[in-house]
């Protein structure tokens, strides 16, 4: 994962406890066709991950598409695409929650003991919650940016790399639809899957 830093500080009555650089830096888009090809094809970052979900959290949440880039050393940079959002007008509250850095720790010991640390201070965390690739606890600096703490739960592999295509390519083919949905997405996926299956097959 992410490199770490030379520095030997860690927090005060904390020996060795640090965060391991950055795990990503997330925003939101809603040109994700010219997003992906950007990314891709200009800065040659290889797509590597995505998450697709609805009822995230809580009921009122919108559904979403969470696809994340490989900046090289750990680090990624992540982008949501959310459906159903007019224009470039989404709540505040939403773009507050989407648009956070993250940083890494390896183990579950260490993202409970900086859950632990956080609390200790005052700081309002959230409990850990796991989606796919990682476990992640959530908290606010002082100047109400969202900040993350995550750890991974398995390693990422090939089929990750080969699901985030399906779902981008899926993404890409639905997205000017009078209404894109994560249905429409998954329906859309699920055909690319069968073409793919029946190509390999001949």
């Amino acid at each position: 994962m992410a490199t770490a830093s030379s520095s030997p500080r860690s927090p005060a009555g904390q020996p060795g406890l640090r965060v391991d650089g950055v795990d990503h830096l997330a925003f939101v888009t809603w040109r994700p066709r010219a997003t992906y090809e950007f990314y891709t094809q200009v800065l040659a970052m290889p797509l590597v991950h995505a998450i697709t979900a609805t009822g995230w959290v809580t009921a009122d949440y919108p559904d979403f598409v969470h696809f994340f880039f490989d900046l090289g050393r750990g680090n990624r940079l992540a982008f949501f695409y959310y459906f159903g959002l007019p224009g470039e007008e989404p709540p505040s509250d939403l773009m507050h929650r989407s648009r956070h850095l993250a940083f890494h720790v390896d183990t579950e010991e260490e993202l409970l003991i900086w859950r632990a640390r956080l609390k200790a201070h005052g700081v309002r965390v959230s409990t850990p919650l796991a989606h796919e690739l990682i476990e992640s606890i959530y908290f606010d600096d002082p100047n109400g940016i969202q900040l993350e703490i995550t750890r991974p739960i398995r390693e990422m592999s090939d089929i990750d790399v080969r699901d985030a295509e399906l779902t981008l390519k899926a993404l890409v083919d639905i997205v000017d639809f009078p209404h894109p949905s994560a249905e429409a997405l998954w329906q859309r996926k699920a055909e690319l899957v069968r073409k793919n299956a029946e190509e390999s097959a001949l």
